[in-house]
């Protein structure tokens, strides 16, 4: 039992950062050749990863959000103001924010940690249930580390023989500073998961009041040899010395000042992130033009999207950094990772709003592939 009141289910030991991006020694048919994604040994390879996952520990670390869906039906335009009224049918929820890598992690196998502040509400019970039931550990959830439990509630509705669209999102936040005992509290209990965890994810993307602490934690886990990856939104280049970092091109723009309206410029400014930050690697979200993956060990390598246009990118990212996190943690070079983050992204644009992949739904993708 671990200092989180629960059984391990992953490793015992913790291979430093190096260990997992420069690459352990591995089987023959976990070599696979860069240029042919979709040969046999490159997929032969990725399902052994997938296979692999339950054996991790991953601990995410960030703003968790409760995503509120209501559904219903639009049958008339309202007497008291020229807008739609909606019907109500039926709810649901999700975690979102850092909650949806979680989610994404949860659903790949590995033994998942959340650790973030809630509020002291019925919106925190309705979040801490519905990562429950995507069976993430809430140990790590402070209640009244913010006065508000983050909340994005969207409105979808349509006529009874329609698609139901997104008619409105309403966003519930708090907007005042985190206090001393709350960054204190958020602090213990992040050190203690991060010490019972094989590799540590940082989603930043919550309000900038945590950052600092969120980057704190990220040198507390270098120095326990954790490795550490990072998604962050607006600090990106404040996490030095962390393994790798998986930002999109909007990030990658606002952190160097630039546009990267290339193939050429996108692995360019990936590199140049990598360096400026000392990382190990850097893999650099396209949209629908792939991914860019830079090591200390291989020059930059293009990896292309998969599959037709996308329905929804919502939390596509989240289910990059979760995948590559979770092979990593087993034992995957970065360019397996990279390989397998790509697969399973393409399964989740496919699908409308924010959706976590499943182990089951990677395997079944990469077996069609390969038919």
């Amino acid at each position: 039992m671990d200092g989180l009141g629960r059984f391990r289910a992953g490793p015992t030991t913790h291979p430093s950062p190096r260990g997992f991006l420069l690459g352990n020694p591995q089987p023959e048919n976990l070599n696979p050749d860069p240029s042919h994604p979709t040969s046999f040994h490159m997929l032969d390879a990725l399902n052994s990863l997938v296979d692999r996952l339950p054996a991790a520990s991953v601990a995410v670390i960030g703003v968790p959000v409760l995503d509120r869906y209501l559904y219903g039906a639009t049958h008339r335009i309202s007497r008291e103001a020229p807008v739609l009224i909606v019907r109500e049918e039926s709810q649901a929820c999700a975690p979102g924010g850092a909650g949806n890598t979680a989610a994404n992690v949860a659903g790949l196998g590995p033994c998942t940690y959340l650790v973030g502040p809630v509020g002291q509400d019925a919106e925190a019970d309705l979040l801490i249930n519905a990562c429950h039931q995507t069976n993430i550990h809430t140990r790590g959830l402070v209640r009244g580390a913010q006065k508000i439990t983050t909340t994005k509630t969207r409105v979808l509705a349509g006529g009874p023989h329609t698609t139901r669209q997104q008619m409105l999102r309403i966003d519930r936040e708090d907007h005042q500073p985190p206090t001393i005992e709350a960054l204190e509290h958020l602090r213990d209990i992040a050190q203690t998961t991060i010490d019972a965890a094989d590799i540590i994810i940082i989603s930043d993307y919550g309000p900038p009041g945590f950052s600092p602490l969120w980057i704190e934690l990220a040198r507390y886990a270098r120095l326990k040899s954790r490795p550490i990856l990072v998604d962050s939104r607006y600090a990106l280049m404040a996490f030095d010395g962390v393994t790798a970092v998986t930002p999109n091109i909007p990030e990658a723009e606002a952190a160097l000042g630039r546009s990267l309206s290339s193939a050429e410029a996108a692995a360019q400014a990936a590199d140049e992130i990598r360096v400026q930050l000392n990382l190990n690697a850097t893999l650099l979200t396209r949209g629908q033009e792939g991914m860019v993956l830079v090591s200390k060990q291989e020059p930059p390598i293009h990896i292309e999207a998969i599959g037709g246009e996308a329905v929804d990118v919502t939390g596509a990212g989240d289910t990059v950094i979760a995948t590559f996190a979770s092979a990593l943690a087993v034992g995957a070079s970065p360019l397996q990772a990279a390989h397998l983050a790509n697969y399973a992204a393409s399964v989740v644009v496919q699908q409308t709003g924010t959706y976590a992949i499943h182990r089951d739904e990677l395997k079944a993708h990469l077996t069609s592939v390969s038919r």
